[in-house]
């Protein structure tokens, strides 16, 4: 009786396999680490050349306002972390709710666990918005300190902040007497500004939606600093 023999799996089989199993494994290994976002961000706004060459960026000028604990806080509080930050007040009933809850349920989710991040939500109205009521407002939102902080203080350096540091579009109008907008701000460790985002959803022209384009700029940021 003719004895069978077993062939081996060709190459060809076997590439087809390594496509099927491994390649979703190695796209998921690269969404988690952020290795794929290799684009550098761009730095926004002006910039001046210094008398040795040098390239002097837009920077945002330093604050002291409160959190929503009552403490006092400036920018070095924040040394050494990406700040993602947005403008609002907390009896808005159209834009900010609307902002505040992308945020918590798009962005902050996202990264809520990664201590190099903060978030930041300063309020335009700190007239009503003293630490308690943004206090009310964080846990509304179960929003979490250290890493999401709510901040008041002199309404005059807000909104010099909002018009000249962080340049928010549109930081000059008004509603109901108060500025406010749906922008996030990405800020990096040398206070320099690295992005602007309408949180809008974007649903035509084949666009990307918002949430994408600030997670896939933080995760390029991070990975620029790796480096």
């Amino acid at each position: 009786m003719e004895k069978k023999t077993k062939t081996s799996p060709t190459f060809k089989t076997l590439g087809i396999l390594f496509l099927l199993i491994g390649g979703p494994i190695i796209w998921i290994i690269l969404n988690k680490t952020g290795k794929h976002y290799s684009a550098k961000l761009p730095i926004l706004f002006e910039k001046e050349i210094a008398a040795n060459g040098d390239t002097i960026y837009h920077t945002i000028d330093n604050f002291k306002l409160v959190n929503q604990n009552g403490d006092s806080v400036t920018l070095a509080n924040f040394k050494g972390k990406f700040l993602l930050v947005n403008f609002f007040f907390a009896n808005c009933e159209s834009v900010c709710p609307k902002l505040t809850y992308f945020i918590k349920h798009s962005i902050y989710r996202e990264f809520e666990k990664d201590t190099n991040i903060r978030f930041i939500s300063i309020s335009v109205d700190p007239e009503s918005d003293t630490a308690k009521a943004l206090m009310a407002y964080a846990k509304k939102y179960e929003a979490k300190y250290p890493q999401w902080q709510f901040l008041t203080g002199n309404k005059n350096k807000i909104y010099d902040l909002a018009l000249n540091s962080f340049k928010i579009p549109g930081a000059e109008d008004v509603h109901q007497g108060l500025f406010h907008s749906n922008k996030m701000v990405l800020e990096d460790k040398e206070l320099h500004v690295r992005g602007v985002f309408d949180t809008e959803y974007v649903t035509k022209d084949g666009k990307e939606m918002p949430e994408k384009l600030i997670i896939d700029a933080v995760r390029a940021l991070k990975l620029e600093y790796q480096k």
